[in-house]
C-alpha cells in the first residue's frame, strides 16, 4: 500500500511540470457538488463539495496526462470529515490540439489518493468539455466518478459534477 501511495504521488508531481512545459498544456481550478449514494459506511453518506486545481499537458495529438489536488468537504453529514484528494489522470481529447474549435470534449480516468480518515486509493473516470472563450482562457465542465473501498470493504462511490476555469499555457 505504501509503495502504491508513493508511486501515485510521484506521478502526480511529475504531471504538473509536464503540463507547464507542453505547448498545448493548461492549468485549471474547479468546484462542484459530489453526491455519495447511501451505503453501509455511514460516515460517507451525504453530499460534499469538491474544490481544487490541476494541470494537463498533451503527450500526443489527442492523448494527455494530468494531475490535480483538491479537497472534499462534507455539507450534509455531520459525521463525515474533510479529506484531501490527489489524482493522476490520463485523458483522451476528441479534438486535435491544433484545432481552432472552441469546444474541446474529453474523457479521462486514472487513480486518486484520498488523504484523511486513514486514506485510500481510488480509481476514477469521467469526461467533460473545455470551452475556450479566448485563446488562453476557458471554462471547464466535467463529470467525475471516484470509486474506492475503505476499511469496511464496501465500495464507496463519489459522483460529482465540476465547473471551473482553464488557463492555457501555450
Amino acid at each position: 500500500m505504501v509503495k502504491a501511495i508513493l508511486g501515485l504521488l510521484i506521478m502526480l508531481l511529475a504531471s504538473f511540470p509536464a503540463a507547464a512545459q507542453m505547448s498545448s498544456g493548461y492549468v485549471y481550478a474547479f468546484g462542484g457538488p459530489v453526491v455519495v449514494p447511501k451505503s453501509a459506511f455511514t460516515r460517507w453518506n451525504g453530499n460534499f463539495v469538491h474544490a481544487g486545481g490541476g494541470g494537463e499537458g498533451r503527450l500526443t495529438d489527442r492523448f494527455a496526462l494530468g494531475g490535480e489536488i483538491g479537497v472534499l468537504k462534507p455539507v450534509t453529514n455531520q459525521y463525515a470529515i474533510t479529506i484531501g484528494l490527489a489524482s493522476v489522470t490520463p485523458a483522451f481529447h476528441f479534438i486535435s490540439r491544433d484545432s481552432k474549435r472552441k469546444f474541446d470534449p474529453f474523457v479521462d480516468g486514472g487513480f486518486s489518493l484520498l488523504a484523511g480518515n486513514g486514506g485510500a486509493v481510488a480509481i476514477h473516470y469521467g469526461g467533460g468539455m473545455n470551452y475556450w472563450v479566448r485563446r488562453r482562457f476557458g471554462l471547464r465542465f466535467e463529470f467525475r466518478h471516484h470509486i474506492f473501498s475503505p476499511e469496511t470493504g464496501e465500495a464507496v462511490h463519489l459522483v460529482g459534477f465540476r465547473v471551473g476555469i482553464v488557463f492555457g499555457t501555450g
